[in-house]
């Protein structure tokens, strides 16, 4: 009888994680998503893997030697800031080697980690490539001439250093370009991706239906950057489904959000239509 219980409750284990392992490798990924979600402990990332985020977005700053995820001046040495290496590199690498390179099991493309350098970029760069350098096999990086292709692309946002891009002999990192430089025949692999501040370029309050023109306008601003092998992301975009459903149709690439949750209930609505 005991033989019996026990054979039964190790039946019921087996089947209750072959369940649970069947849900998490039917859980969608969302590469048109960028995660902007601001983690407090080095552990917050990891359940964001399970819901399917492919690429994040994270405010950094370099202070007293450390490079900290966040967008403030603390006010004293003795902050608790998380640290960009506790908060993302580590778990990055760590779910890299699980899945015997890869980031996600499932997704066979680069992932993204947008970064917004909110102080003293130069020192920052220095300290980034430091702390890289060691986990050189998932990045994509140029030396000298030569591109490695890797699973993990870091970009900056805002004011990137062009020129330290296109002179250095290696090259950890790639720049985020503006509307703007669709006119400057930036190379893809140094400006592989266009920003798109929804407040400013796209034209449009999010209310009702997105006027004709206007969606002609940002379809073709899209076109004009896949044509340039760049992808587009939106930033600055309110966190409302019928909002980002336009803003695929048109073709962007990716959009900034929060809310996870939503945006994958989205997504997954838009795909049974």
């Amino acid at each position: 009888m005991v033989f019996g219980m026990k054979k039964y409750i190790y039946s019921v284990v087996i089947f209750l994680a072959l369940g649970i392992l069947k849900i998490e490798a039917q859980t969608p990924l969302l590469p048109n998503m960028v995660c902007t979600k601001q983690f407090q402990t080095a552990k917050d990332i990891y359940s964001t893997f399970t819901q399917g985020v492919v690429h994040y977005e994270a405010d950094i700053m370099y202070i007293y030697g450390e490079i900290y995820v966040t967008e403030h001046m603390p006010d004293s040495a003795s902050h608790k800031l998380p640290t960009f290496r506790s908060d993302y590199l580590m778990p990055i690498y760590s779910q890299y080697k699980k899945n015997q390179g890869k980031v996600h099991e499932n997704y066979d493309d680069e992932m993204y980690l947008f970064l917004d350098i909110k102080f003293d970029p130069k020192k920052t760069y220095a300290k980034l490539w430091e702390q890289l350098s060691p986990y050189n096999e998932i990045l994509t990086y140029r030396k000298g001439a030569e591109w490695h292709q890797g699973k993990l692309k870091i970009v900056f946002v805002g004011d990137a250093p062009m020129k330290v891009f296109q002179q250095e002999r290696i090259c950890f990192a790639a720049a985020q370009g503006t509307i703007e430089d669709l006119d400057k025949g930036y190379d893809e692999k140094l400006m592989p991706l266009i920003g798109i501040d929804f407040t400013k370029d796209v034209e449009w309050d999010g209310i009702g239906k997105m006027p004709f023109d206007k969606f002609v306008k940002l379809k073709d601003i899209v076109k004009k950057a896949h044509d340039q092998k760049k992808k587009v992301r939106v930033y600055n975009c309110p966190e409302e489904a019928s909002i980002w459903e336009v803003l695929i149709t048109t073709g962007v690439d990716m959009i900034n959000v929060a809310d996870v949750e939503k945006f994958g209930q989205c997504m997954v609505t838009q795909n049974n239509k």
